[in-house]
């Protein structure tokens, strides 16, 4: 098999991977997708399960270049501490910006998690980002 036909598998693969995930989201993740889809949060477009390179990232926000991630437990572990720092070095080597967000933040304390999220996309681009008025979003 040539180069340019394994790519193509590789991508078809991930692809299907990537499809996968979006049909089997954590209990944490389909919280926060029914905040985030449909431009609900703030008028903010975000995908979910999104590719990135060789990475997929759970929620992307395109327009403000901002990733968030949902930690679980196995972050916690070594190796996928390595792991995730290889992403997050990528990811930032091609100008995005991650958020990190503990399954526990979203279970205790989903106002405070919302807040976070929208500080941080604040904080990416003062002077594009759309100032709400009091008491919309």
């Amino acid at each position: 098999m040539n180069e340019e036909a394994q790519y193509r598998l590789y991508k078809k693969r991930k692809c299907t991977f990537t499809k996968k995930l979006r049909r089997s989201m954590t209990p944490t993740e389909t919280i926060l997708w029914e905040i985030l889809r449909n431009r609900k949060f703030k008028g903010l477009k975000f995908r979910r399960q999104v590719n990135i390179g060789h990475y997929i990232v759970d929620f992307l926000c395109k327009e403000y270049k901002v990733v968030l991630e949902i930690d679980g437990g196995i972050h916690e572990e070594e190796a996928q501490k390595e792991h995730d720092q290889c992403r997050t070095i990528f990811l930032s080597e091609h100008g995005y910006k991650i958020l990190r967000i503990k399954n526990e933040d979203i279970y205790n304390n989903l106002q405070f998690t919302l807040e976070n999220i929208y500080s941080f996309i604040q904080k990416q681009d003062t002077k594009q980002f759309p100032l709400l008025r009091k008491g919309e979003g």
